[in-house]
């Protein structure tokens, strides 16, 4: 159990910090680099196409640009077939995957 628990949570995705590589104003989403380092010490693989919600952009006075710090959330299940406000297919058996990320905050502008 010593073992196995360490290895099934490192698999589970939460919550992340990350810093914002680029910005998409007309598909509001961006690329993020995540700022924990890996146990070797190397940087992570950035996350690419990241959702960001009306909640966050829609934010008057608030400037998604890059290089502003975020909190990053992963969803339950895969987002591939996603496209707004309506149900979706599950596609995979995917689930709390850096691939389904979402900017949840911005930490820093």
């Amino acid at each position: 159990m010593t073992e196995f628990v360490p290895y099934i949570s490192a698999g589970i995705n939460c919550h992340m910090m990350g810093r914002i590589i680029s910005y998409s104003q007309s598909s509001h989403t961006c690329e993020v680099q995540p700022l924990p380092l890996q146990s070797d010490g190397d940087k992570r693989a950035p996350l690419t196409e990241v959702i960001v919600p009306a909640s966050i952009y829609k934010i008057a006075g608030l400037k998604i640009k890059r290089n502003s710090v975020v909190w990053i959330g992963y969803c339950d299940r895969d987002m591939d077939n996603w496209t707004g406000a309506n149900n979706y297919k599950i596609e995979t058996k995917r689930m709390h995957s850096i691939q389904d990320a979402v900017v949840e905050a911005v930490i820093e502008e």
